[in-house]
């Protein structure tokens, strides 16, 4: 018996399973000032994903990197780029900056491609 050779990249065996997908995200949100009570706040985000099977999972953090809010979108339920809310109240939130951070994870199949989106924003006290 003579042992088969292995085939070499570029012999016209390569899949496109081996071939990168293309997953992308971004989180936005703007400088701010605190309002005084408890009030709603908004951040943009937006994914680019191959297919509809995909899930985004967002922090929001202080500067002490105490969370204050986590939400999760979900393809297809959940459109590909949005403005979310969340609520803060002034008396209970330390002002300074804050770290939205989001992982994206799409799904081809049996396959899980990953990216980490991090965004920095500030929320200042209100001057009164």
């Amino acid at each position: 018996m003579l042992p088969l050779p292995l085939p070499t990249p570029g012999d016209g065996t390569s899949s496109a399973a081996t071939e990168p997908v293309a997953v992308s995200g971004t989180l936005d949100a703007p400088d701010g000032r605190l309002k005084r009570g408890c009030k709603d706040y908004a951040y943009a985000y937006a994914v680019t994903v191959p297919s509809d099977d995909w899930t985004l999972d967002i922090t929001l953090q202080d500067r002490r990197g105490k969370g204050v809010n986590a939400q999760s979108q979900l393809g297809p339920n959940d459109d590909e780029s949005g403005v979310l809310s969340y609520r803060l109240c002034r008396w209970a939130t330390v002002p300074g900056r804050f770290t939205l951070r989001g992982v994206l994870v799409s799904y081809d199949g049996d396959r899980a491609t990953t990216v980490e989106v991090t965004e920095h924003f500030r929320l200042r006290r209100r001057n009164l």
